[in-house]
């Protein structure tokens, strides 16, 4: 049980975003749970719920004209990135509760995972300056995805969808290691311009975290100023295996199957229309123009050691 005396009063005008369905349903568990405790506490806030998606963006601009200094999202990466959208970033500082299936970007920042030491961090902690994505003209938060991982994003929520969290990500990458062809990837960084028609997958990543522990990008760090570019080249499925045991030990950069840069502006095209997630939230694009904002978001997260 939590004792009301070890929450600290969060010290700014806060809104709190609220995505229910996040996680299999596991924010709006959450919530109940942080709402008991600030009422017990006497802090002020406001809430707002998401219904259906892209509505968080709305929500948080509502949050700040309504007087939020702190607008803290609760939820998974999606949500995170769409509260990000409606903030003013000169004057808005940006808090997490994470509530998602895979949390990646909150792994990528060092925010405890447990709600409560992530609730008990937004009272402690100063803010910290993070870089950001853009991404044809929206901010998205950790990770870029074109092709294969996209796909099985899209197949979890599409043909998976009556499985829970992780079990729908696994069916879907299961069905999609079979299925999935190479495409034709187009790159554009730091001045180069080269095509790879072997493609399985191409990242761009500001956190090193995506769909959980999966640290595809182990080199990324979300305050350097940079963005990398991650691109696995496809293999047979003996060969995809291995190299995804390598991924899962972060010992898969010297491969051979993999193409890697760091660049603050890249640009990615396909020829065949590639499903894209961004921040795991699939949409359809066929070129990407991606920018890196250095230090433009002010979050309470702890201090990156050095």
């Amino acid at each position: 049980m939590i004792r009301t005396g070890e929450q600290k009063t969060i010290p700014y005008q806060t809104a709190f975003v609220i995505n229910p369905a996040a996680g299999g349903g596991k924010a709006g568990r959450v919530w109940l749970k942080i709402e008991s405790l600030l009422k017990q506490t006497g802090q002020q806030y406001r809430a707002y719920f998401t219904r259906f998606a892209g509505e968080g963006s709305g929500l948080a601009a509502r949050g700040v004209l309504d007087g939020a200094e702190l607008v803290v999202a609760v939820g998974g990466d999606g949500t995170l990135r769409e509260v990000i959208n409606g903030l003013d970033l000169n004057d808005n500082i940006f808090g997490v509760i994470p509530a998602g299936t895979g949390n990646g970007f909150i792994r990528s920042c060092g925010i405890p995972l447990h709600w409560h030491k992530a609730l008990q961090g937004l009272a402690e902690w100063n803010p910290r300056q993070i870089d950001i994505g853009t991404v044809n003209g929206t901010y998205f938060l950790n990770v870029v995805g074109m092709g294969f991982d996209a796909a099985v994003a899209r197949a979890a929520a599409a043909k998976y969808n009556k499985l829970s969290g992780y079990l729908a990500y696994l069916a879907a990458f299961l069905d999609q290691i079979a299925l999935f062809k190479r495409f034709c990837c187009r790159v554009k960084c730091n001045g180069l311009y080269f095509e790879d028609n072997q493609t399985l997958l191409a990242v761009v990543a500001n956190g090193s975290y995506y769909g959980g522990k999966l640290c595809i990008a182990p080199q990324a760090v979300i305050d350097d100023g940079y963005l990398d570019l991650c691109l696995i080249r496809k293999r047979n499925i003996p060969e995809l295996a291995a190299l995804g045991a390598r991924v899962a030990l972060k010992k898969h950069i010297e491969s051979r199957a993999l193409i890697k840069f760091k660049g603050q502006n890249i640009c990615l095209e396909d020829a065949q229309r590639v499903p894209v997630h961004i921040d795991g939230d699939v949409v359809e694009l066929p070129a990407l123009e991606i920018c890196v904002k250095p230090g433009a978001l002010h979050i309470l997260a702890p201090r990156r050691e050095t």
